[in-house]
């Protein structure tokens, strides 16, 4: 690509991000319009001052969502828009005074979000088609209503939707960095900071994300030990130190929080007390009967143990539940707390989606099959740029994987929102991953073809 093909295509990348961003925010009414769902009011009385407090990572509420709600000041503010999708009460946005702030910022955040994600694909492939796959594909992935459609909710999904594209996008960065043998300096110095930030913002909106980034720090290990190269590298060496210190925290705030207590009762309730085999192996574990005086005391201390115990006693239970109920988990793409008028617009937004966002768990082995296409071309081309696809990859499909498996046996209830982000963490792939292997093809053939 010559230098004025080169600029005129940066050009037209930036025309699309910007039409993208135009209709992204225009296509779905009001950004000021907004609903509550029942978890919202604990946000509100978790963000009340002081958030900087002995127990700001030990609340019933994780850290960046009481931020957030500390931030906008929505303490004395009344919702009038609240939805009970679980006892039929859906119901319309509204413009509720006060969380206009967070809607607002949740709006602006994922637009954001999802167009730097673009940005850094599309700047990481050669061919100019790949590009405007990218800056088409990615910002269209996340503008549509199976993410922009939580952007309306008060809720902790949109936050971590947005901050998920945004640590994604950095990690991206860090890869290819330390891949390239950059030297640290300056820019190396605001990268690692920035993506420091983003990941501990981002952990600290979901209980299930101290897992992914605990992977994180398991695959930097790894990576140290395997490319020798890279051991020096101060950046790598703060970002994996940091990582640990994030995962040490998330897990002790998580257990001491005993924000496990109620979806764990919920399991106990539906899936443990009512069989009495597996109830009496869980009194072979210790636990007295439910109505004496000394459960709620075993319950808090042990019940956490003893059901993981339970688990991994039991792997045909484990293993065929979980399975069972993988089409269940990749059914939705839509939102359950707001309807919105069938106009024209919505209508064409979620044929879109349905594609985009397929409801079959056929994505997670076609993610699979192109992660191993992508690891042969690594392995055989010695291409350090594809070394760290190959890794983020991995790490994507890892880390989905354990959020989907702790999600799901986590709770009884909700079981399609909390395994959300893991089942978008697919479908997202599926689109990077054939962009990515479409402009390994292209380049084969340019080499090939003498014109690369």
């Amino acid at each position: 690509m010559n230098v004025p093909q080169k600029y005129g295509m940066t050009f037209l990348v930036w025309v699309i991000l910007a039409g993208m961003a135009f209709i992204r925010l225009t296509s779905y009414g009001s950004i000021n319009l907004s609903v509550a769902n029942a978890d919202t009011p604990s946000y509100i009385d978790e963000a009340a001052p002081p958030l900087l407090a002995r127990d700001m990572f030990t609340k019933s509420r994780l850290f960046t969502t009481n931020l957030v709600y500390n931030l906008a000041k929505v303490q004395n503010c009344e919702l009038t828009a609240i939805s009970h999708p679980a006892l039929g009460l859906e119901t319309e946005r509204a413009v509720q005074p006060c969380f206009t702030r967070i809607v607002l910022f949740q709006n602006l955040l994922s637009v954001i979000a999802w167009s730097v994600l673009a940005l850094a694909v599309a700047n990481r492939v050669a061919g100019g088609f790949e590009k405007l796959l990218a800056v088409i594909i990615i910002p269209a992935f996340g503008f549509t209503p199976a993410i922009a459609d939580w952007d309306s909710i008060l809720g902790s999904e949109s936050l971590t939707f947005s901050l998920f594209a945004i640590s994604l996008t950095l990690l991206l960065k860090v890869c290819f960095k330390a891949a390239s043998d950059e030297r640290d300096g300056s820019n190396s110095t605001l990268l690692t900071g920035l993506t420091l930030t983003a990941l501990f913002l981002w952990t600290f909106t979901r209980d299930s994300n101290i897992y992914a980034i605990a992977i994180l720090f398991v695959f930097a290990l790894i990576s140290f030990a395997i490319f020798p190269r890279i051991r020096k590298n101060k950046s790598l060496i703060i970002i994996s130190t940091v990582l640990l210190v994030i995962t040490i925290l998330g897990l002790q705030s998580a257990m001491e929080s005993r924000r496990w207590k109620k979806p764990l009762t919920n399991v106990f309730a539906e899936y443990i007390l009512p069989f009495p085999a597996r109830e009496e192996f869980m009194m072979g574990l210790g636990m007295p009967d439910t109505k004496a005086a000394e459960y709620p005391v075993w319950f808090k201390e042990s019940a956490p143990r003893a059901y993981a115990r339970f688990l991994i006693a039991h792997p045909g239970y484990t293993f065929t539940s979980f399975t069972s109920n993988l089409g269940g988990i990749f059914s939705e793409n839509i939102q359950p707390y707001f309807y919105s008028e069938q106009t024209t617009v919505r209508k064409t937004l979620i044929a879109l989606n349905d594609i985009l966002h397929p409801n079959t768990y056929l994505v997670f082995v076609l993610d699979l099959l192109l992660i191993l296409g992508l690891a042969f071309s690594a392995f055989t081309r010695k291409n350090s740029d594809l070394t760290a696809w190959v890794w983020l990859g991995v790490w994507l499909i890892a880390s989905a994987t354990i959020m989907m498996v702790i999600n799901f046996f986590a709770d009884s209830i909700g079981v399609t929102r909390h395994t959300m982000l893991a089942v978008e963490t697919f479908r997202l792939m599926l689109w990077v991953f054939l962009i990515i292997l479409f402009d390994q093809a292209n380049r084969k053939v340019l080499a090939v073809t003498g014109n690369g």
